[in-house]
């Protein structure tokens, strides 16, 4: 069973007893049926020993296994034909779902089959890619006869010698590792096309134990048929294209004799015997096509599985009022009686980089009397903007952008409190459309609807890496730091930069920059450092003055981490400034100096998971402004809006171990320094304004407890229906409030504690809700500002009811917020007594399934309760003893009935 398949039976499915495939699923109604599995280099190692000019890809044997597994589950055991559309890469981390379908039988019997391929981890409404197409048949194959090999080695034929074969074709393109070097020996009778070829080959030691789990273990087959390349000509390069009468004879051999033979044309006939001369299979017709280093390269290309863009996609303009918002100005105070909705009209005057400065400075204001005003708790501000996003072909304002960042952090602090609206006329035509479509985010363009939504890279990027100039120096701002000197070893050794200057605050006082100048040194780099803070525009003037720029890299940047409503003006200026002021200054004067690449290191902060980050996430959704102007401009951009860096790089390096849980938690783990750098290369390569390199983990996201941030929606499928008030139960089931409801009052304390201390669990990244003590402080629990703000987030979701940020420092421990919990969600009893009659009504019920042997333990636990009862309350006027002891179990229930009202 392939790694990672479970039970299938347990999932309704029946298991496919192949390394390639884990499981079967009948298609009812249709006659169809479809194989699933999934490949990639760690599930299937000895795929990795198959590659071809550095592309790992399955081989065309590989398909033929499919194809023939398929063809034994539905009856059709021969493969009729096979037809290679597209090559099945593997990426280099991370794998690839399969499907194998195959269509219901037509009047022949002949079924057509597909296989198919996405990764693993693609956005649920992804496309399959198609790689071979086919059609499996009953009726007998070839004769068995005709595939005897037992008379060895053939008469007349000629050894032919093959040392050194895979050097050769190491030199053609091909990257044989050793489970797929298994030639042993050719032999050749005749010249040109009409000759004919036998060879042996064997799975190695490590493969062979392998060769009973297959049908014809696919590294074996094309082994074997490299037979035919042993004196293939250079620049040639061919891999099986097309099979036709494909018959398995035998399954499971761990050795192969093989005849190739000229059939018509180019098409090639071949033979398969096992070690002893046995018939293992007759492939009537194998073609084979020369196959171009670029077409894998684009097939690899394409499953770059971390690199996005945002996209702005359509949504229907629902039907809406024109009224029920008050307008108001940014720098007013709000109204004592709180509206639903307050529209605020967000337009920066000036230019950056002071216009940035002024106007998040006054937003931040507006953010902070509105989240800290106890009446605005359930009102929805609305910020209207114009140009500041790149959705249409409108030219985008950066400052204005800026202002975004800051209140989608606000947002993921505070779901549904916010909402951004953006214009390409700064009217309010459609504003009232756009707050009725229930998005935290709309563009309205042409008097369309726009919503953003993070996609995938298509695969047509074309491959343009000539942007890093050879001749000139590449300015580096930030070059000392953590991502800097990486960027600046990366641009050396793998683009061929010889000129590089390194700027930072420190200059060459900066610890680590002896050592990085020495090391870039030693590999052929001339290396200036540079004190210089690229904030200052007199100082960018004064080093472009001294040095002949070719291309940038900003890579310079701080980070001052707070809530928004804590976040001071000072910190967010402090951040702006490195990022906003440098990355202005460096665009104004490097206009003319005819750059090939201008590349700007922004944050993914800026599109999610900004919560604490909202001085970061306006600085980074600047510089993603500013590369599409440029870019509109004719100018050379690319901002990439990273996601997190592995511990010690980036601005990730701050983080501990609690944060990078939390992360992975929310389905964004942090990618390796190999990954964030190939990303960079792909990013600059793609020729996008904007990218979005970063690490989603779409199986966590569709996992998350809390809303999804309505950017991801486009990745995992969320329910497109509307919640009903009150909800917030566990998926599938009743609304919490509904369900606390149905339970005594015991039962609600328990339900509600357990929620609190799995959530709490989860956010702190505890083993389980055992881990949270009811009554412990959760400032003793590891609970900073951010993870009370996630908390309560979850729990809003979790309980349908709108929580303060301070949830809790107002409830300090598990068993105190529990109780705020039950105030808000319990309706208290209007008839008490009713209540209580209601569940003795249920009582009385059950008693009556109570087997006999237990009617006196049950007896005694009632009695202990009617006891109870009339300490407290006195007993009735009847004061006549009553002899327990001796009565029988209907005299028993009688009395309590007439005494509980049970009757």
């Amino acid at each position: 069973m392939p790694p990672g398949v479970g039970d299938t039976t347990g999932l309704g499915q029946l298991p496919a007893g192949h390394p390639m495939l884990g499981a079967v699923v009948d298609l009812p109604g249709s006659g169809g049926v479809v194989l699933t599995g999934r490949l990639s280099r760690t599930g299937q190692p000895w795929l990795a020993d198959h590659a071809v000019f550095d592309t790992v890809l399955v081989p065309g044997t590989g398909l033929v296994e499919l194809a023939l597994r398929a063809g034994d589950q539905v009856g059709c055991p021969v493969l009729d034909e096979l037809t290679i559309s597209a090559p099945l890469v593997l990426p280099a981390d991370g794998g690839l779902a399969l499907r194998v379908t195959v269509d219901a039988a037509d009047e022949s019997g002949a079924r057509t089959l597909g296989i198919w391929s996405r990764a693993d981890d693609a956005a649920d409404d992804t496309d399959w890619t198609p790689h071979a197409e086919g059609v499996l048949v009953r009726q007998a194959g070839a004769d068995p006869a005709a595939a005897d090999l037992t008379e060895w080695p053939p008469a007349g034929a000629e050894a032919v010698d093959l040392d050194g074969l895979y050097d050769r074709l190491r030199d053609h393109g091909y990257g044989y590792g050793p489970v797929f070097q298994g030639l042993r020996a050719v032999w050749r009778r005749g010249d040109g096309d009409a000759a004919e070829i036998w060879a042996e080959a064997a799975l190695p030691e490590v493969a062979a134990t392998d060769a009973s789990r297959f049908l014809l273990h696919p590294a074996l087959l094309d082994a074997a048929l490299h037979a035919n390349l042993v004196d293939e000509g250079a620049g040639d390069t061919p891999l099986p294209f097309s099979w036709r009468g494909v018959t398995l004879h035998a399954a499971h051999a761990a050795a192969l004799r093989i005849r190739i033979s000229p059939a018509t044309g180019d098409k090639l006939a071949v033979t398969v015997a096992d070690g002893h001369g046995t018939p293992v299979a007759t492939i009537d017709q194998l073609v084979v096509r020369p196959v171009a280093a670029d077409a894998l390269d684009a097939a690899a290309r394409s499953q770059h599985r971390h690199l996005y863009e945002v996209d702005w996609q359509p949504v229907s303009a629902p039907d809406a009022h024109t009224d029920g918002w008050t307008l108001l100005d940014v720098d007013a105070e709000l109204p004592e009686e709180a509206p639903d909705t307050v529209v605020v009209t967000l337009d920066p005057p000036g230019t950056p980089p002071a216009a940035v400065h002024e106007a998040t400075a006054r937003l931040l204001g507006l953010l902070r009397r509105w989240l800290t005003h106890p009446g605005y708790a359930h009102s929805t501000l609305a910020l209207l903007t114009r140009t500041a996003v790149g959705a249409g072909d409108t030219p985008v304002d950066p400052a204005a952008a800026a202002l975004w960042g800051l209140v989608r952090a606000a947002e993921a602090e505070h779901p549904g409190r916010f909402v951004l609206v953006d214009t390409d006329d700064g009217g309010t035509g459609h504003l009232a459309a756009a707050l009725a479509t229930g998005e935290p985010e709309v563009a309205v363009r042409d008097g369309q609807l726009l919503v953003p939504r993070l996609t995938r890279v298509g695969t047509d990027v074309p491959a343009d890496s000539s942007g890093w100039p050879t001749d000139r120096t590449v300015l580096i701002t930030g070059g000392l730091g953590g991502l800097g000197s990486l960027v600046a070893r990366h641009l050396v050794t793998r683009h061929g930069v010889r000129r590089l200057l390194l700027t930072g605050r420190g200059g060459a006082a900066t610890p680590g920059a002896t050592e990085l100048v020495a090391d870039l040194a030693a590999v052929g780099a001339d290396v200036t450092v540079a004190a210089c803070d690229v904030a200052d525009r007199d100082a960018v003037a004064a080093l472009l003055a001294d040095h002949r720029v070719g291309a940038v890299v900003h890579a310079a940047g701080t980070a001052e981490n707070a809530l928004v409503d804590a976040l001071t003006p000072e910190q967010l200026h402090r951040v702006l400034r490195p990022k906003v002021d440098a990355a202005w200054h460096l665009h104004d004067l490097t206009r003319d100096h005819d750059l090939t690449a201008f590349v700007l290191f922004s944050s993914s902060a800026g599109w999610v998971a900004g919560a604490g980050q909202g001085n970061y996430a306006a600085a980074n959704l600047f510089l993603d402004a500013l590369a599409q102007r440029r870019r509109a401009d004719g100018l050379p951009a690319t901002s990439l809006a990273y996601g997190l860096w592995a511990t010690g790089t980036g601005m990730g390096g701050h983080l501990d171990d609690a944060d990078l849980h939390r992360m992975r938690r929310l389905g964004m783990p942090a990618m390796s320094t190999d990954e964030g750098l190939a990303l960079f290369d792909a990013a600059v390569a793609a020729g996008r304004a904007t990218t979005v390199p970063v690490r989603l983990d779409l199986d966590a996201l569709r996992r998350r407890t809390d809303a999804l941030p309505a950017v991801l929606r486009g990745l995992v499928r969320t329910p497109a229906r509307p919640t009903a008030a009150g909800a917030g139960a566990a998926a599938g089931g009743p609304p919490l409030a509904q369900r606390l409801a149905g339970l005594s009052d015991a039962d609600r304390d328990t339900l509600l504690l357990d929620l609190v201390r799995t959530h709490a669990a989860a956010v702190l990244g505890f083993p389980g809700p055992a881990s949270v003590e009811p009554g412990r402080a959760f400032k003793d629990l590891g609970f900073d500002s951010l993870a009370a703000v996630e908390f309560r987030n979850v729990l809003s979701t979790v309980t349908g009811l709108r929580l303060p940020a301070t949830l809790v420092f107002d409830h300090p421990e598990p068993t105190a917020l529990a109780r705020a919990l039950k105030a808000d969600l319990v309706v208290p009893d209007a008839d008490p007594a009713g209540a209580v009659l209601a569940d003795l009504d249920r009582l009385e019920k059950a008693l009556t399934e109570v087997p006999g042997t237990e009617h006196a333990r049950l007896t005694a636990r009632l009695e202990a309760v009617l006891r109870g009862w009339q300490d407290r309350t006195g007993r009735p006027d009847d004061d006549t003893p009553h002899d327990y002891e001796s009565a029988t179990d209907e005299e028993l229930f009688d009395v309590l009935e007439n005494e509980l009202g049970l009757s």
